[in-house]
């Protein structure tokens, strides 16, 4: 099994809990279990996000948790281990907005990577679906404190730039797919 942390390097081990020692590794230091033999890495979260878009239009989340709250971003979260990136961001849309989606509805759109204050990061697996294509009432959920319709115009007019959590897709990328579907 392998144990990856998105926190600070881990004083002991996930397996057994004894405490851990650093191994030197063709990566680098890194840390080790004697006890068990368990090498922790420092790697990215993965997540799952999704653009719904409607005609001219998208939909995007107020962050209500995490060290975001208040940004705007497009629904997801992390994938859960043996997850289908897919199947997870269907899961987070309903989770934070209510809308339901079969995972074969989503269009992949792209790949963003986020890097944070301490050197953790994150890897976005971006997908869109039409409106069309989800069922449900749009209501914030789960981690969401707000969840609303956002036009071309109030994206460059009304998201402020410290509001604006839209780099997992890239803020382009999100005009783009208003430019498609228009």
């Amino acid at each position: 099994m392998v144990w990856a942390f998105h926190t600070d390097e881990p004083e002991f081990c996930p397996q057994c809990g004894d405490s851990l020692e650093t191994q030197s590794t063709e990566d680098g230091p890194r840390p080790h279990c004697a006890n068990c033999r368990t090498t922790a890495y420092h790697n990215s979260g993965v997540m799952a996000r999704t653009a719904v878009v409607d005609t001219d239009r998208v939909l995007l989340i107020e962050r209500g948790a995490a060290g975001d709250v208040g940004a705007w971003a497009t629904p997801g979260g992390y994938i859960d281990a043996g997850e289908p990136p897919r199947e997870a961001a269907v899961r987070e849309l309903e989770e934070e907005t209510g809308l339901e989606a079969a995972p074969e509805a989503l269009t992949p759109v792209n790949v963003g990577f986020l890097e944070f204050d301490g050197g953790e990061s994150d890897v976005a697996v971006n997908y869109a679906v039409l409106r069309s294509e989800t069922a449900g009432t749009v209501e914030a959920g789960s981690d969401a404190a707000d969840a609303r319709w956002w036009t071309r115009d109030a994206l460059r007019a009304d998201l402020p730039a410290e509001k604006n959590n839209l780099r997992a897709i890239g803020m382009e990328t999100l005009l783009d797919l208003l430019d498609d579907r228009s």
